[in-house]
């Protein structure tokens, strides 16, 4: 074989064997895409997932700007064992497990054990800590070995969020849950859209153990943080609404009970609390009774009743009507007056103020009971004062409150207009409302007549540093006229001067209001007697400023309006209107005045910057004291140390919870404002697993 013909066999060769591995190879990826396709990708997707990764949620504020709810920031730490080269590792990993034992319950020994033991088994992400705070990954970064930086160093992290709400259950119902697997409630749910953090996608790798973590690093990424919600409640306010209704709650066993303070002139909310009696005993806020709970009103009712026949008939509040010494049979069905006397005849005023039921049943029967024409007079004279449509709050779970209909035949028989529905309902029996609902009417009557529509948001913060301040919005400019609004508040104002809540008194300002009774099961035979205690009103008589609701639910030993609500509306009146000017920023005619205050020392830099305060920093730490001189803020140094109580007086509740919290003490709050006493003593050695600390 010549030269030639040699090169050419051992070309075709070549050729041949490379055409038979491509072919080979090319047989092997249609087997697996299209043969075993399913399977691998099956087997891949079971390592590797894109996930939706979320920004950070915005806050919700007080009117104050005090923070109701945030996201704190947590950290499940890991490091790779493989990446730190053998001099670096060898040299510093007992300095490494000394450090890792100063903040863990493992000695050095056992640290060092395991670090050695993972860098020969090749692990990649082994675990330190899991839900460790920011502090602590800070702390970490320090540390010999991961001082080094991610590449060279190994440590690394993933990053969660929790969200808390500082004053644990104040308004806690009403803030609202962010939830993962479940409907949010309460302002979480209706500002979700501008709360939420930028979404992104994340690729995640499995590892052994079961662990997810990220492909890239999570610090790469740049997502943009939720917007703020900032509302109309006043924590100051709230604070007193939850513990007087608490008590009460509490000392007569009752199912539940909300109160709520609202601002007469706009219809802002300033509190609302909401209490569930648990089975252990407890209360909790679990629902939102205020917005979401639908009963007969009772007596508060009265005043809607009496404004219907006052603005629709002319009623005389001055002319008499029978009492009947408080008991009458209506179509088989007998009516008493709660409290007894022996009144045959009163004027009808003071029939309304000593909460007379027969009063105001044969006042209501005489003008509207006799015919069905009469009876539509009554139902629309009811609807003319914009009680039988939803307040139209912004937080879900509103219920619109139920009347029935005279000209509505095809309904249930129990719900069918009777000859016994004009004298009940005259006294809030025979339809349904909410606290908020009632509460609302009191409020149109104790600002001249305009109803408001009741509003929890003051001001949203976009995410892009936009703003939106939320106007009080009029529902109905007059739900009756000026004359019949004068007689109401004249009606009202006789409750608490010789009514049934004259034994309420506060000092140095007035009220105005009405008294509750509701017997639940009235139709009910020989069944045990259920009640509802109630009162509505708003302080000061003489110009208003807030308007109350009151609603204890099935208390146990006693039961009357004025007995088991009203002293919670006589409480809340009497602190409330001692705030007095307690509330004022921290302004005076142009001087910025600043009060000694501790907390992160990032925060009040910003703080400082933005007033325009200067400061000098010789804190050079996270944790800091601010000290007011005349001239200049100085910022010293606070140590937290993690084996010894931290002094965190003069801290704002965010941050003395998070540093108590992340020492793995169980924190418990009373009051609003800055923390001015804690139970354990600062310095002295962590031996208990909780803390009292007190605001002011």
């Amino acid at each position: 074989m010549d030269r030639k013909s040699e090169l050419l066999l051992r070309v075709y060769v070549v050729f041949f064997a490379f055409a038979l591995f491509a072919a080979v190879i090319m047989c092997k990826v249609v087997k697996i895409t299209l043969v075993e396709g399913d399977k691998w990708r099956e087997l891949g997707g079971r390592n590797v997932k894109w996930v939706d990764v979320k920004g950070e949620r915005g806050n919700i504020y007080d009117q104050h700007g005090n923070l109701l709810a945030t996201s704190l920031p947590y950290f499940d730490i890991y490091v790779d064992l493989v990446t730190s080269p053998d001099r670096l590792f060898d040299e510093n990993i007992n300095a490494l497990s000394r450090k890792l034992s100063q903040v863990s319950s493992k000695s050095a020994a056992a640290w060092k054990s395991e670090l050695v033991n993972g860098r020969k088994k090749g692990k990649k992400y082994y675990p330190l800590f899991r839900n460790a705070t920011k502090d602590k990954r800070d702390l970490l970064k320090t540390f010999p070995i991961f001082n080094k930086g991610k590449h060279k160093g190994g440590l690394q992290w993933e990053e969660k969020r929790t969200r808390e709400k500082p004053y644990k259950l104040l308004a806690s119902r009403t803030i609202g849950l962010d939830r993962e697997n479940a409907s949010k409630i309460g302002l979480e749910r209706t500002y979700d859209a501008i709360l939420e953090g930028e979404k992104q996608k994340r690729l995640l790798r499995r590892f052994p153990g079961g662990d997810w973590l990220p492909v890239f690093d999570p610090g790469e990424t740049n997502q943009k943080k939720g917007g703020d919600v900032v509302t109309t409640l006043d924590m100051h306010i709230q604070d007193i609404v939850h513990h007087e209704l608490l008590e009460a709650c509490e000392a007569y066993a009752a199912q539940g009970g909300t109160a709520v303070v609202m601002e007469v002139e706009t219809g802002a909310i300033k509190a609302m609390a909401n209490l569930k009696r648990l089975k252990s005993g407890n209360y909790n806020e679990e629902y939102n009774y205020a917005v979401g709970r639908l009963s007969e009103p009772g007596s508060t009712f009265k005043l809607i009743s009496s404004l219907a026949m006052i603005e629709d008939k002319k009623l005389d509040i001055t002319k008499q009507i029978a009492l009947n010494k408080g008991k009458k049979k209506f179509y088989n069905h007998w009516m008493r007056d709660s409290e007894r006397h022996n009144l045959e005849i009163a004027t009808f005023k003071h029939a309304f103020e000593i909460s007379s039921n027969v009063g105001m049943a044969n006042a209501a029967y005489s003008l509207y009971g006799r015919s069905r024409s009469q009876w539509v007079e009554f139902y629309e004279a009811l609807n003319n004062l914009g009680v039988m449509e939803p307040t139209g709050i912004e937080i879900a779970g509103e219920l619109k409150p139920y009347f029935k209909n005279p000209s509505n035949k095809k309904v249930e028989p129990n719900k069918k207009w009777s000859g016994t529905t004009v004298p009940w309902m005259a006294h809030g029996y025979e339809l349904e409302m909410t606290p908020l609902q009632i509460l609302n009417v009191y409020n149109a009557v104790a600002n001249d007549g305009r109803m408001m529509k009741p509003y929890l948001t003051k001001e949203l913060i976009f995410s892009d540093g936009t703003s939106k301040k939320i106007a009080p919005r009029v529902l109905k400019q007059k739900i009756a006229s000026e004359e019949a609004i004068k007689k109401a508040q004249e009606m009202l104002e006789g409750v608490a001067e010789r009514g049934t809540a004259k034994r309420l008194k506060v000092t140095n300002t007035s009220f105005a209001g009405k008294t509750g009774t509701t017997r639940l099961n009235y139709w009910g035979g020989n069944d045990k007697k259920e009640y509802n205690a109630s009162f509505a009103g708003y302080f000061p008589a003489d110009n208003p400023k807030y308007s109350v609701m009151v609603v204890i639910y099935k208390p146990e030993g006693a039961y009357y309006g004025s007995t088991v609500a009203g002293p919670v509306f006589q409480d809340i009146v009497q602190r409330v209107s001692g705030l007095g000017n307690r509330n004022l920023p921290e302004f005076v005619e142009g001087r910025k005045v600043v009060k000694a205050h501790s907390g992160y020392n990032a925060d009040y830099k910003k703080l400082l910057e933005f007033v325009g305060l200067d400061y000098s920093d010789e804190s050079k730490g996270n944790w800091v004291h601010m000290k007011p001189d005349s001239d200049v803020v100085t910022i010293e140094k606070r140590t937290i140390k993690k084996t010894v109580v931290p002094d965190v007086k003069g801290m704002g509740l965010r941050d003395a919870v998070y540093v108590l919290e992340s020492l793995g003490l169980q924190v418990d709050v009373l009051g609003v404002g800055q923390v001015y006493k804690q139970s354990m003593k600062p310095g002295t050695a962590i031996d208990k697993k909780s803390i009292t600390i007190h605001l002011k």
